[in-house]
Formats: structure tokens, sequence, C-alpha cells
């Protein structure tokens, strides 16, 4: 009387068993799908804009102003005036480049351009003087 019943319950473990078996032993690659692409509308205006390179005519002193095209490689030497070029900056937002000189570049100047008067040809005392600016 046990038989009948477990007759399903032998079909059920062995339907389980084929599935898993199936499911194991799947080798079919997955296709590929096609992804829309946007195609962007022309309006005779550029969709975006370049950013314009932007930075400072030379590598070192103060007396600089800010050009599209600035040095990439710069020496690691220091000249008078390389202190002062922490209040100089150059922006690009308004589609020219422009020199910024924040709060303390003037005075920063001045004093060195004193050091340099008072040291006259002896750059080292104008750098001692500088250290002060």
């Amino acid at each position: 009387m046990k038989l009948p019943a477990a007759i399903p319950l032998l079909c059920l473990v062995l339907l389980g068993a084929a599935l898993l078996v199936a499911g194991c032993t799947n080798t079919s690659q997955p296709v590929p799908t096609a992804t829309p692409t946007a195609v962007p509308e022309t309006t005779g205006i550029p969709a975006t804009i370049e950013p314009v390179s932007c930075g400072l005519s030379k590598c070192h002193g103060i007396d600089v102003t800010c050009v599209s095209n600035p040095p990439e490689v710069c020496t690691m030497d220091y000249q008078l005036g390389d202190r002062c070029r922490k209040y100089l900056r150059c922006d690009s937002s308004g589609g020219t480049c422009t020199l910024v000189k924040d709060a303390g570049f003037n005075t920063c100047k001045t004093c060195v351009e004193k050091c340099q008067l008072r040291a006259g040809d002896n750059t080292l005392t104008a750098m001692s003087c500088e250290e002060n600016c």
C-alpha cells in the first residue's frame, strides 16, 4: 500500500534532479542585445565647449600674464618673486584667459621690488629679504 504514494514522490525527485542537471549543463552563449544610442540633434551650435588651456605665461617671477598655451614643464629653480605667485591664478570661465590677482598680491609684489632695489645685484640678500614679504 505504500507503493502508490511513493511513485509520485519518486517522480518529483527525478524531475528535480533532471532540472538541476539541465541547468548545470546549459552551454548556450548569451545573445548580445543592441543598445540604443541617442542621436544628437544638429542645431549648428556645438553640444560642448572645448575647455581652454589657460595658465601663467612664465614659470617664475611676478611679471606674468595669462596665455592660452602655458608652459607644460617648468624648472625647479626658485627666482625672486615666486613667493607672490600664490596670489595669482588664471581664469578662462568667460571664454578668455584672464589674470586674476587675489588679495595680497600687490602688497607682496611691492615688498619684493623693495627687496630687489635694496639688495642691488646681491640676489642672496634679495631672497633673504623676500622671506619676510
